[in-house]
């Protein structure tokens, strides 16, 4: 359910999946630094020739190379792809996301992100999709609080421009609050003091 959230912030923000790659030539070292954050690595050509002799820390961004035979001539190559959000910040997001439904909203359910045994993350009680919907829209506009809409399949958003982001949430929040229906349009009304 947590990568569902994470991925709907992710469409909701445009932080789409881009591809990329770094080359390293071996010298007397064996591990690498890639210089790109949030990365998941696709695979690992040494001398152009795919290998799973390696391991990474995404901690350091440190690949370190295992396989024999390394000389000086040796080229690795990792392919990987990467967001401009790592999962530990979109935690953020969802973690002030749900503690804003908790200030603002009417239900007796207090959500929390809470990290189960392995560091997997739940939020607990588990909420429903449309609380998912929101919470991922609440992220989105702590992300992002410059954006005037937000869109997800069942649900478009609209703000005025210089609406606040502590407003925005809580007019979203309460209008969650009443129900919504199947398919919703949000426009809040541009009142003459926003522009």
């Amino acid at each position: 359910m947590l990568d569902s959230i994470r991925t709907k912030i992710r469409s909701l923000v445009a932080d789409f999946a881009t591809s990329g790659f770094e080359t390293f030539v071996y010298t007397t070292s064996n591990i690498f630094t890639i210089a790109q954050n949030n990365i998941t690595i696709s695979q690992v050509l040494l001398d152009g020739e795919v290998t799973t002799d390696y391991s990474y820390d995404s901690t350091t961004n440190k690949i370190t190379i295992t396989a024999s035979g390394l000389d000086t001539s040796s080229v690795i190559e990792v392919d990987f792809n990467y967001y401009k959000y790592s999962e530990t910040e979109l935690d953020g997001y969802i973690r002030s996301a749900l503690v804003f439904i908790s200030v603002y909203s009417f239900e007796p359910r207090d959500f929390e992100l809470e990290y189960e045994s392995g560091n997997v993350g739940v939020i607990s009680p588990t909420p429903d999709n449309q609380t998912t919907d929101l919470v991922s829209l609440i992220a989105s506009i702590l992300i992002k609080p410059d954006h005037s809409q937000y869109n997800l399949p069942n649900l478009k958003v609209t703000y005025p421009r210089k609406m606040q982001k502590e407003e925005r949430i809580e007019k979203l929040i309460s209008k969650f609050n009443i129900g919504l229906g199947k398919n919703c349009i949000l426009q809040f009304d541009n009142y003459p003091y926003y522009q």
